[in-house]
């Protein structure tokens, strides 16, 4: 989405500033609410000594009181509570609940849902944050978790001292712990009568959690005791639980040794039928899908609806539908990793379920396993399981409007678009779809102009695709390929027109290409395009902007050209859907253009025009470029987190190529999603600093770096505190912009960085952005005035707002 960049008037400046001044002035006592004998709770700290292993994090868990919350070192929610006069605001809240009440009984007799008033000093307060009196029970609580936390992480004889300390009705608490020495496991001994069950472990065993010289940790044993239970269910037995694993720990031969015995047996629970079955395996007997379920009709009447079911059998599978199969049954066994005969196996489970899931073709997926009728009747000790998936299918076919308004590098704009998707053409899963567009807006051409004329900027286009959930290779069969890396097939044709003060262009574009999955747990993805061709055309120039460019080598960039691509993309996230954890993304871009072209004008032996080879009278463009986008999410809980992530790019034009790199092919930086305190393209390359800045700046080569502190502010609304660091660069000689060219002993020197804050409001299906960004160093400016004095130039005006919807990175 394009981002909207505004520069902050003095107004909301001094409306900031007064406001900041009488919260200030008003809670200028920490402890103005804290009554006589009570204390508050200044500052709990934490040391360790002994054990490196031992996470402070989770020793601070741990604590039953912590202080206030700071944000930027300030208690800002205390001071916020201190401003207003708790008590008066005591009285007033019970005069405005009873008006509040008759107000909303008058409400709920027009039929309105009922609505408080709105009052400052009720949103401040609700804002605002209580004192934290300090709880000596809380504290021996805190301790009593600390030792908890510290014997389950082996630390029998750690020790706690806890200090506290007095001064003008504030307290300050100390714990002190001395981990001591791990107790370590000496020995690991197994105890399982049954032989198959003993095979198994025995051979899984190089992927236990436990073992000899390690740390008796008591949450090691417990995710070993689910390790265990998950590989049992992907080994036949269905009914093997937790309460079916026992650990029994020696610790009375040596000191800080433990003898560790893994027991495997049944269930303690005499009436626990399914556990005291965990020692069976269980074999699949029968597959029945039903692809047309709707769950609200079988809880009215289950055996009537499912009896009005018909059915067919393929392969010994049941398939289910209501009057005829909207899906090719092939599709269906594609994404089915469960086979008759085969032992139950819950990662298969669990397969089958994504599987179906990325078809997109169902609102729920149900997968249901039932013991059948002779499981506890049979001696032996196979057993049978029936399959039951119930498919409850999405609307095939969907249309969507889509409008808004923007502003735009501070430019004002609106647009519409209408799409059409079928998920599910000629019953096998591919999905059509059909997007128009249409978009005007205001956009200056030159700094100077006293006259706009309104909506100058005009663009519309047209996407089609066909997404396909496999493979489209030529003589080759990739069912088993199928089943295992949720492929697609990708067959895309765009046509965008835009019309803006500078110049008209339009570029047609098609491409094929493939998406797979690839690594443990599909942290991995691919993407291949053999085929992505351009058809880039300028029709007409601005005679200002032809002007200001005249002279540039950049010039080249607006020329009519082809572009013949072939690209890889390499993509890992490993972040986790369920829970909070550190995480990493990385992007790599390979790709190429116009190379098969020119081999094949070389091999012609096809003479050149005006020193390159042309088709349908276009040049076609010759170039390399990579990419490489890496971040790391460092979280420290749902709501706090701190944000790493680096960007470089290089494209390299040669051969055919005597214009250098494409302009859709340019790198630029600014704006809401890199460098927030410049406005989008406006900086670089290098140094060069152009007087005309309203013109777009792009350059052969990108580096940015981002650091970003994320934390909560109230409700739905979030903070961020930010630092960007970047810029463009040209790496062909040619070009002539003074400063541009990219030089690796001054580089460095040319970084733009900036700095500022954010406020997210999040909305759970999408976010809305705004970050306020100043420039810190310059490199546009002058070698001695790049570095922004933080007196003298930080000022409101020279802050830029971007706004956007999601987060940046």
């Amino acid at each position: 989405m394009e981002n909207d960049i505004l520069h902050i008037n003095s107004k909301f400046y001094w409306a900031s500033l007064i406001l900041i001044i009488l919260v200030l002035s008003f809670s200028c006592s920490s402890t103005k609410y804290v009554a006589e004998g009570d204390y508050l709770l200044a500052s709990t700290k934490i040391n360790i000594e002994g054990s490196s292993d031992i996470d402070k994090e989770d020793l601070e868990s741990s604590l039953r009181q912590k202080p206030n919350k700071k944000v930027f070192g300030l208690r800002f929610y205390l001071m916020v509570y201190n401003s207003i006069n708790q008590d008066k605001e005591k009285l007033r809240e019970e005069k405005r609940k009873v008006k509040d009440a008759e107000r909303n009984a008058k409400r709920k007799a027009k039929g309105k849902k009922p609505k408080d008033r709105f009052y400052i000093t009720r949103w401040l307060s609700n804002l605002g944050e209580e004192p934290v009196i300090y709880d000596e029970f809380a504290s021996e609580k805190s301790i009593s978790n600390m030792y908890s936390y510290l014997k389950a992480q082996s630390y029998y004889d750690a020790e706690i001292e806890f200090l506290k300390s007095i001064k003008n009705k504030k307290i300050s608490t100390t714990y002190n712990i001395k981990t001591g020495d791990a107790w370590v496991i000496k020995n690991i001994e197994y105890d399982i009568l049954d032989p198959l069950v003993k095979e198994l472990v025995t051979l899984d065993s190089e992927n236990s959690l436990v073992g000899v010289g390690k740390n008796f940790n008591t949450d090691v044993l417990q995710s070993e005791r689910e390790r265990i239970v998950r590989m049992m269910k992907s080994n036949g037995y269905y009914y093997f639980t937790i309460n079916n694993v026992h650990f029994f720990a020696d610790t009375t031969k040596n000191k800080h040794e433990v003898d560790l015995k893994i027991t495997l047996r049944k269930s303690f629970a005499e009436d626990d039928i399914y556990n005291s079955e965990g020692f069976t395996y269980q074999t699949i007997r029968n597959i029945n899908i039903y692809t047309d379920y709707d769950p609200k009709q079988a809880a009215n009447n289950a055996e009537e609806y499912m009896a009005s079911f018909k059915s067919q059998t393929i392969d010994g599978i049941n398939l289910f539908y209501k009057n005829k199969l909207q899906l090719k049954p092939s599709v269906i066994f594609q994404s089915c990793f469960l086979n008759l005969g085969d032992r139950y196996n819950i990662v298969n489970v669990e397969k089958t379920h994504s599987h179906l899931a990325n078809l997109k073709q169902f609102k729920i997926i149900n997968i249901k396993l039932n013991a059948s009728e002779d499981v506890f009747l049979d001696s032996q000790k196979e057993r049978f399981l029936d399959v039951n998936i119930y498919l409850t299918p999405l609307k095939r076919q969907n249309y969507s409007l889509e409008l808004e308004g923007n502003n735009t590098s501070g430019n004002i704009g609106m647009g519409g678009a209408i799409t059409y998707n079928n998920k599910n053409i000629a019953k096998r899963a591919q999905m059509f779809s059909a997007k128009a567009m249409l978009s005007f807006q205001t956009l200056k051409a030159e700094e100077n102009t006293e006259r706009l004329k309104f909506f100058n900027t005009l663009e519309y286009g047209f996407d089609l695709g066909v997404h396909i959930p496999r493979l489209l290779v030529p003589f080759w069969d990739n069912y088993e390929f199928s089943k295992n890396h949720i492929p697609k097939t990708h067959v895309t044709m765009s046509l965008n027109y835009q019309q803006r003060p500078d110049y008209t262009r339009y570029i047609a574009k098609s491409a094929f290409g493939y998406v797979w999955k690839g690594g443990k747990n599909n942290y991995i993805t691919h993407m291949v395009n053999p085929i992505e061709l351009y058809s880039v055309k300028i029709l007409d120039f601005n005679p200002e902007f032809q002007k200001q460019i005249e002279n540039l080598y950049i010039k080249y960039s607006y020329q009519d050209q082809l572009l013949s691509v072939i690209s890889y993309n390499f993509i890992f996230n490993n972040q986790s859907l369920t829970k909070s954890r550190d995480f990493s993304y990385l992007w790599l871009n390979l790709e190429t253009s116009g190379n098969l072209p020119y081999l094949a004008y070389k091999g012609l032996n096809i003479e050149p025009v005006d020193g390159s080879y042309k088709f349908l009278g276009l040049e076609f463009a010759q170039y390399a470029k990579i990419d490489l986008d890496y971040r790391y999410y460092q979280v420290f809980d749902e709501k706090h987190s701190l944000v790493y992530r680096g960007f470089v790019g290089v494209g390299f034009p040669y051969g055919n190529s005597t214009s250098g790199l494409p302009f859709i092919k340019k790198y630029f930086v600014g704006g809401a999603n890199d460098l927030r305190a410049w406005r989008v393209r406006s900086i670089g390359p290098g140094t060069y600093s152009n007087p005309n800045r309203n013109y777009d700046q792009i350059g052969d080569m990108k580096f940015v770096f981002n650091l970003e502190y994320r934390f909560p502010i109230i409700s739905l609304v979030n903070g961020a505190v930010f630092l960007d660091a970047g810029n463009i660069w040209a790496v062909d000689k040619n070009d002539n912009r003074a400063g541009a060219l990219f030089n690796l002993y001054r580089f460095y020197n040319e970084i733009a960085i900036g700095t500022g804050l954010g406020a997210r409001l999040d909305l759970s299906f999408f976010v809305i952005r705004f970050d306020f960004g100043i420039p810190i160093h310059d490199p546009s400016l002058a070698q001695g005035d790049r570095w922004l004095s933080a007196f003298k130039d930080f000022k409101l005006r020279n802050f830029t707002m971007n706004f956007g919807i999601g987060y940046p990175f």
